[in-house]
């Protein structure tokens, strides 16, 4: 088995990986999303690509830095990251944050055709000449494995050996909720915190009227593009499957 870390804090990512059979070690990659936007040049789907790998790498960089002791037992690490972003009128819609930014993105957004970008990056480290240590794996309520900080060890155990980025997107089609119908959509604050302003896989998903493409897309992790960069990059994706049905 070889062990996976996703590198964001995204509850959707997380469910995506379990259902397929991961249970994933999760480091935040505390990358400043904000400050690459603002200098980056490209498309929107090349901006969750960018966005990606600078997770992607920020964490690999902390795993070889300060390896937690969830890794210590393992030879080979796959670090999975991603980010997405919604583009309508060619423009980029991330998470609006607030009611009054969510009201401004619905009023545009409602009725009309948007893309989903999702960019995904996948990173190898393999282990260095080092004495391999015991695997010490702490989990959360749910089961996923979460790195305290504070534990770490000094050792550099690991070497990034690959590194692969795709992304996907998905076609939506959004619907026409009724004035009532968003503001109790916007009392949730679930869109605060979504790119669109809205999620397939809550209280948003009755305001999506149609999808064309891969709906894991949209929920911000695709998985068949995940299996292809793991494939390319040499490894067996049963090997990653850690949950038993």
């Amino acid at each position: 088995m070889i062990p996976v870390v996703l590198a964001s804090q995204s509850p959707s990512r997380r469910q995506i990986l379990r259902d397929g059979g991961i249970d994933p070690v999760i480091i935040v990659s505390e990358v400043d999303e904000r400050a690459i936007e603002d200098e980056f040049t490209g498309s929107v789907g090349e901006l969750t690509t960018a966005l990606s790998e600078a997770k992607a790498r920020a964490v690999t960089d902390r795993i070889i830095a300060t390896t937690p002791p969830a890794l210590h037992g393992a030879d080979t690490v796959v670090v999975i990251a991603g980010d997405s972003l919604l583009e309508f009128d060619g423009r980029a819609i991330g998470k609006p944050g607030t009611a009054e930014r969510t009201r401004e993105v619905w009023s545009a957004i409602a009725g009309q055709w948007t893309q989903l970008h999702s960019g995904h990056t996948v990173a190898v480290l393999s282990r260095t000449p080092q004495t391999n240590g015991p695997a010490d794996r702490s989990g959360a309520d749910d089961g996923s494995v979460i790195v305290d900080e504070n534990d770490r060890t000094a050792s550099a155990i690991f070497e990034l050996s690959a590194l692969r980025l795709k992304r996907s997107a998905t076609s939506v089609l959004i619907g026409t909720p009724t004035p009532e119908e968003l503001e109790a959509y916007i009392a949730t604050e679930e869109p605060f915190h979504v790119a669109g302003a809205l999620t397939i896989d809550g209280y948003g998903g009755a305001f999506v009227d149609r999808l064309d493409g891969d709906h894991l897309t949209v929920l911000g992790l695709s998985l068949p593009v995940v299996r292809e960069l793991v494939t390319d990059m040499g490894l067996l994706w049963p090997d990653l499957w850690t949950l038993q049905r």
